[in-house]
């Protein structure tokens, strides 16, 4: 739980990450250029995480550690069209795979949705991220100090508080920055906005004209208005 001070202190840093990436995306050139611009807060997200490592508490996440991979993740649009941009610049073979373990993903999910089974998300192969270069901030803030934890799927996970805050300040700003462009800017399960970007060819542009529903229906729930990160 954070102090008041804290706290305070987390939300100046929104503001402040807000009115830069605003102006940023001001001058962003049409829907391929503010898409593109989400990159500037996954280089952020991964700077605050390298900083965690060298002056907190290692991480015990390693190369093939996959726990968190079965877990739902969550991205914003802009997140989601460039995840799908990468994949339509792949051999169609390639292509033709992404959409199948998609649309496989979305199965399973759709027979259970009250309860929807810890499947491993679409992109993981092999115990690896084959989107790594390009996953959401979700993913890139995503740490465990424990191991064991992890294993077992306890409910509460050890994690680096500093980095928990910086990372959500980030993300919290950029999605406000997005909505202030005005550009929707929600929480959606990776794996069915993917599968929607790549299977509607309209979809990027509704959402450039400012339709919050360019990806399925507005999620209900959306964790970047902000919340205060809780460390356990």
């Amino acid at each position: 739980m954070l102090t008041d001070d804290e706290r305070a202190a987390f939300l100046q840093s929104i503001t402040r990450v807000r009115q830069r990436a605003a102006q940023a995306l001001r001058q962003a050139q049409g829907a391929d250029g503010a898409v593109a611009f989400i990159a500037q807060l996954h280089r952020g997200v991964d700077a605050v995480a390298e900083q965690a490592r060298a002056t907190g508490p290692q991480p015990a996440c390693q190369a093939g550690c996959a726990h968190c991979c079965h877990l739902r993740v969550e991205a914003t649009e802009p997140e989601v069209f460039h995840i799908a941009q990468h994949l339509r610049a792949q051999p169609p073979a390639a292509q033709a795979d992404a959409i199948s373990a998609l649309q496989r993903h979305a199965t399973t999910a759709a027979l259970n949705p009250a309860s929807p089974a810890r499947q491993a998300c679409s992109f993981l192969v092999d115990d690896r991220c084959s989107i790594y270069a390009h996953r959401p901030a979700a993913c890139r803030k995503a740490h465990s100090l424990s191991v064991q934890h992890c294993s077992e799927q306890s409910a509460t996970i050890p994690q680096n508080l500093r980095l928990l805050v910086d990372a959500e300040a980030l993300m919290a700003g950029t999605t406000l920055a997005y909505r202030d462009r005005p550009l929707p800017a929600s929480a959606h399960e990776l794996n069915t906005a993917v599968l929607a970007a790549l299977t509607d060819p309209a979809a990027l542009h509704r959402w450039y004209q400012g339709d919050p529903a360019a990806l399925g229906p507005t999620p209900a729930q959306d964790p970047h208005t902000p919340n205060t990160p809780q460390h356990s």
